[in-house]
């Protein structure tokens, strides 16, 4: 919700900046504005996450971690 919230400020700082500088530079910056507010509302939020599982043979430790792990023996 909070990068909605920054994207449609970000959107009306680059139609504010379109109107007192018309180029392609603003706009540009506009369209890719608009671009990345659609992609957020519809584009299906988080279904697409990493998903992680293991398996681990007889008399094995497994470890799982989301950051890098270093076992001493």
């Amino acid at each position: 919700m909070i990068l909605i919230i920054l994207n449609i400020t970000g959107l009306l700082g680059t139609l504010i900046w379109l109107l007192i500088s018309p180029g392609w530079e603003p706009f540009v910056a506009v369209i890719g504005m608009i671009t990345t507010l659609i992609v957020q509302l519809f584009g299906g939020g988080n279904n697409n996450l990493t998903k992680m599982s293991q398996k681990g043979g007889k008399n094995s430790i497994n470890y799982q971690s989301n950051e890098n792990i270093t076992i001493n023996n």
